[in-house]
């Protein structure tokens, strides 16, 4: 009966030990993995973070990016993101602008 005992003692030994193996390598795929999607990311392409402000000067409404102000419906390319000037708050018909990531449709003409 001792004999039973060892041989099934080290054959779960060797069972979870196999399992813990097979844990870790999934463990670094997964980390490795992480990181990989990172490098090959377009995310941070533009160096310059679009702002919007509203020009107090003559009520008109702006969207601005790297020191140009682009109006309502402005489709701008920054890196290969699409950016369109939209309004902030849809209700509002004199409110303010932002930058509203988009995807541009192209449409061939006959």
């Amino acid at each position: 009966m001792c004999r039973f005992s060892n041989i099934l003692a080290k054959e779960i030994n060797f069972k979870i030990s196999a399992l813990l193996m097979t844990m870790r390598r999934l463990s670094i795929i997964l980390f490795v993995v992480s990181f990989t999607s990172l490098a090959y990311s377009n995310n941070f392409a533009a160096k310059a973070k679009p702002i919007v402000i509203m020009d107090g000067s003559n009520n008109s409404r702006t969207c601005l990016y790297e020191g140009k102000a682009y109006s309502l419906g402005a489709v701008i390319l920054v890196g290969s993101v699409y950016l369109d000037c939209v309004p902030e708050k849809q209700i509002e018909t004199d409110g303010r602008l932002m930058w509203e990531k988009t995807t541009l449709e192209i449409i061939e003409e006959s």
